[in-house]
């Protein structure tokens, strides 16, 4: 009779938890589900994922993603412009063109580049035949403003050298001072000034008996 009792319990209890509507008041206190007795089936929901999710630790990929963002914000907001004013100087302006000199004119130090190539300034400079060179905008830019004119660079040359030249002169009188001190046996060393022979006190050399 026991058996049969266990077997009928059993049965309401699977009946009840799978109405979903009333359940059997247990410990979970939710409708539709019953507690959980040996034996009964419990459903399980994945939410729409193709099995079991996991709850997975890993480390956190704010900081990477906020520089990838800021690192592509600066790209673009530096990027952009000077794209635009390139492509607008390149379009607009163009290529350096080869043009005469005009008679009395003396072209300006920035007006012989053609490109952003300082060390061919001399070369270019000694042509048997006078042309003056229209040159990119850019590179006429920064040799006007940025650069120094050739005729500076060379003074400043000329000024190291002369430094150079007077600093081996002095290392010279430096090594043919030290010889001679050397050889005479003399130098700029420490010594007592001798004091003056008015005042050296004699009166005890004229009275030696008192």
């Amino acid at each position: 009779m026991s058996r049969v009792l266990r077997a009928a319990a059993a049965w309401a209890a699977r009946r009840a938890g799978g109405t979903g509507t009333t359940g059997i008041a247990g410990t979970t206190g939710i409708t539709g589900i019953a507690p959980r007795l040996p034996g009964t089936l419990v459903p399980v929901r994945h939410s729409g994922g193709h099995g079991k999710r996991m709850f997975i630790i890993k480390a956190t990929s704010f900081y990477d993603s906020r520089f990838l963002k800021l690192l592509r914000f600066y790209l673009y907001l530096t990027g952009i412009p000077v794209a635009v004013v390139l492509t607008y100087i390149n379009l607009f302006i163009g290529e350096a063109e080869l043009a005469e000199i005009p008679e009395g004119y003396v072209p300006d130090h920035w007006e012989y580049y053609k490109t952003f190539v300082p060390s061919e300034m001399p070369s270019m400079l000694k042509q048997n035949f006078e042309m003056l060179l229209i040159t990119h905008p850019i590179s006429r830019w920064i040799a006007r403003y940025l650069l120094d004119p050739p005729e500076k660079n060379y003074e400043k040359e000329l000024a190291l050298i002369d430094m150079e030249a007077r600093k081996r002169e002095v290392r010279l009188l430096e090594l043919e001072a030290r010889r001679l001190m050397r050889h005479r046996g003399d130098g700029p060393w420490y010594h007592y000034e001798t004091p003056d022979k008015n005042l050296v006190d004699n009166s005890m050399k004229s009275t030696p008996d008192n």
